[in-house]
């Protein structure tokens, strides 16, 4: 029930933009720029969270260490 909203937007191109959210919920990305009067075509997910995707082709996975997705740990 609470508004969603993207924590950056930048336009990259005259037919691209690159948001940045904190929290996502089902086609947000989708339902946020048709409220705009826009529409999309494709969506890439560059990173989740801490980790980066880099050049991992779509569909496929890879192994993530433990460390890697443990966050910071209090001392």
């Amino acid at each position: 029930p609470k508004p969603v909203r993207a924590a950056a937007a930048e336009a990259t191109g005259p037919h691209t933009l690159r948001l940045v959210l904190t929290e996502g919920k089902y086609h947000q990305v989708k339902r946020m720029l048709a409220a705009a009067g826009n529409r999309v075509e494709a969506l890439h997910r560059s990173a989740f969270g801490a980790l980066t995707l880099g050049d991992l082709a779509p569909g496929h996975w890879a192994w993530v260490a433990p460390a890697a997705i443990a966050g910071p740990t209090s001392a």
